[in-house]
Order: structure tokens, then sequence, then C-alpha cells
């Protein structure tokens, strides 16, 4: 390593990539180690991780061995951007003596039913839940939960087994093709059925939902990007964000960062977290909190020129200092705007006539996530999206017709 401060990285598919990370931590003045996972994507990357920093990997190693090998190496920090790493990270963190999210607190940042559970007790935000493990655990959460309801899994991300239920039918199917280990989707070990939240009527292509991230130290919470969101596609996909300036008012704005950081202040997290938020008629209220960087919001925040969440996330973690912006209400507006399958189709026929998607107006970049005679299945969620389309706009008008062309353009096919 060198005379820098070393901060440890757990490293999975997340929210920020290698060669950005590596930019922050240039401007941080910090060396990069990764502990690496054990997962084929992470291992793949590997030789990519080497170019930016130092690596350990942690395959055929036991946890103990880990943390020899790394404590030897110096970490001053420690941070993972991917959700599936966050438990592995406290535990990692603890043994290090590192600040990170504590270990007593982990369940209510991991667990959706958990972390329900402590916002009540905070008096943060109360929706009523019932914890389902199995199919015959239906009719009582619906009896307790009432209808309209959502149901998601307890531990999940990228809206992976998502949909609302408005009939007691509706969620018995489905919460038993959740824990179909026959079928063909994801199969879940605990899904909750949860009051739904009811978004205020918004006119398209805007949604009824926000997302908020934050960089927290103690009770020192801070808005570090706020990401407005796009109508969610059937039966619930989210379909995307922009920023940073909103279309929802200054006055919404401001409420929204307020109760967002006030619910990261209720999980004890330290470092970064993303909230969502759903607007309701009555205001804001908490979807959920996960503890990591969201996705797009780095892209979005730099492109937009709002804010650095990498390098906010890089100092939090290390103890730096580092600024975050007041609410922005002028500039250009970045959007990440994903392409996603209809809920019934179950393959992709053809791709055809993408050029056109890259000619549209406002449009810089247009990534192709499948390819024809790959799956389709709405089930798994972000995994299952067919393109990404980012660019920026001027106003929230010319997004708007930037969106309708998006849609309008015929490009490929689904059986």
């Amino acid at each position: 390593m060198s005379d820098q401060p070393v901060l440890l990285v757990v490293y999975d598919a997340g929210s920020l990539a290698p060669t950005r990370l590596a930019e922050a931590a240039r401007q941080a003045g910090c060396a990069l180690l990764f502990a690496v996972a054990g997962t084929d994507h992470a291992q793949e990357m590997i030789p990519t991780l080497e170019t930016v920093g130092s690596v350990v990997n942690t395959a055929g190693r036991t946890e103990a061995e880990t943390v020899e090998a790394l404590r030897a190496l110096g970490p001053a920090g420690i941070i993972t951007f991917s959700e599936f790493q966050i438990s592995a990270t406290v535990r990692l963190a603890d043994a290090l003596g590192l600040r990170y999210h504590r270990p007593a607190d982990v369940e209510a940042i991991t667990h959706k039913d958990a972390q329900r559970a402590r916002f009540a007790q905070a008096g943060i935000d109360s929706v009523r839940f019932r914890t389902v493990t199995s199919p015959e655990g239906t009719d009582a959460a619906v009896a307790h939960v009432g209808l309209p309801a959502i149901v998601k899994p307890v531990i999940g991300a990228s809206s992976r087994n998502t949909r609302a239920v408005t009939t007691l039918q509706e969620c018995r199917d489905a919460v038993a093709e959740a824990f179909d280990a026959a079928g063909d989707g994801p199969v879940e070990t605990a899904v909750m059925v949860e009051e739904l939240l009811v978004g205020r009527p918004t006119p398209a292509p805007w949604g009824d939902y926000i997302a908020v991230d934050c960089a927290a130290d103690g009770d020192d919470v801070r808005p570090v990007f706020v990401t407005s969101k796009f109508a969610l596609a059937e039966p619930f996909r989210e379909r995307g964000g922009y920023g940073g300036f909103s279309a929802v008012s200054e006055e919404d704005e401001r409420a929204v960062r307020d109760l967002a950081c006030r619910a990261v202040r209720a999980l004890n997290i330290h470092g970064v977290a993303d909230v969502e938020i759903k607007l309701t008629a009555d205001g804001p209220r908490v979807i959920e909190v996960n503890g990591r960087l969201g996705a797009w919001v780095d892209d979005l925040a730099v492109r937009s020129g709002t804010s650095d969440p990498a390098h906010v996330a890089v100092a939090a973690a290390l103890g730096l200092p580092y600024t975050t912006p007041e609410v922005k209400k002028d500039g250009p507006i970045a959007f990440h705007y994903l392409i996603v399958p209809p809920a019934g189709a179950r393959r992709v026929r053809a791709i055809r006539g993408v050029p056109a998607l890259r000619r549209l107006p406002n449009v810089d970049r247009v990534a192709v996530l499948t390819e024809p005679g790959a799956p389709a299945d709405w089930r798994i969620g972000a995994r299952g999206n067919t393109a990404a389309v980012l660019g920026s706009a001027a106003s929230h008008q010319d997004l708007a017709a930037t969106v309708a062309a998006i849609e309008s353009v015929d490009w490929i096919d689904y059986e």
C-alpha cells in the first residue's frame, strides 16, 4: 500500500463502477483496497479492480482469514456499494474496528419488516404489515393489513417479486408464486404483505415517489442528491429517475429531504443511504431505506452538476469533510430512463431500430441490456430491464417530450 489512508471496499455488483470510485479516491487522497466477494460477477471483475487498487479475494477463505489479511493492510475506513454485501461489510467493520452500520442495526437496515418496526418505534412512520413465510399465512396477513396491499420480499432489491394486490385472491396468488420452488421465477424465503401507500394524482410521465440519498455521521445526516422518479411500469417496476431539480414543488422537496434524514437517523446508519419516499395526499411517507448509495445517483448528480455522491461516500467512510447541496431549481436535468418488458412478456423475439432511439433529441446514450432469444420476466425486477436511455434536458417539458418519444419508438418485439 502507500502512506495514504486506505479505504476498504467490499465489492460485488452494486451502484458505483470501480473507475468512478477510483476518481473519488484520488480526489480524497486515499488508496483503495477491495475485499472481493465470491460471486461470479465479483470474481470476473478482479482484473479491473487490480488496476485501481489492491485486492483481497475472499473466495476460499474463512471470514476470520479474510479479516486477518485485511487487518495487515491497515484500512482506515470501510464501505460497500452492493446491497448484497451490507451484512458482510457490517461484520468486517466490527472485526476491524472501523465505523460503519452497527451490528445491532443491520437487521433493520437490510430486512424490510424490521425496518418498518423501527420506524414505528421511532415515530417516523407507521404502516401496517405482516411477514409471511409460507402461503398458509396469507389470509391472516390480509386480515391484519387490509387491501389494497403490496407483496414484496423481506430481503431484496430492484422490485423483484413486487406487486400490488387489490383482492384476497390476488394476494394469495402473489404469495404462492413467490414461494413456488417448482416455478420458473425467483423464489423467496419470506415476504411482506404491507399496506399500500397510495400516491397522490401525478401527471405522466412523472412518478408519485422520490428518492433521497443521504450522508450520515451520527446525528449529522445531510441530503446529497434527490432523484425524482418516472411513473412505474406494471405491475410495480421502476422506470428510472432524473435530477438535479424536480418537477415537485420546492416545499415538497424540502419535506421529502427532511423525512429522509429522519429515517436514516432512526436506523443509525453511518456512511451513505438511499431513501425512497411516497408522495401521498397526506404528505410524504417512507417506502424503504437502503443502506448504500442508490442506483444511477452518482451519474445523475454529476451530469446535472448538482453534487458528487461518489466523493461524499468516500469522504464519509474515512471521516473526512464533505459538502452537500441545497435544493436546486435550475440547470440541466439529467435522466436515466429504463425500458422494461411488458408484464406478460416471456422472451425477446427481435431487436431492431436501436439507432432511432439514439437519434432522439436529448438522448446521449442507449445501453441495450438484452438480446434476441433472451428470456423476459418482470419478476426478476431490474435485472429484466431491456434497455437504459441516458441524456439530459433543459426543462421538465422537454424531458416529458423525450420520454414520450422514447416510448413511441418501435424497436423490440417480445413473445
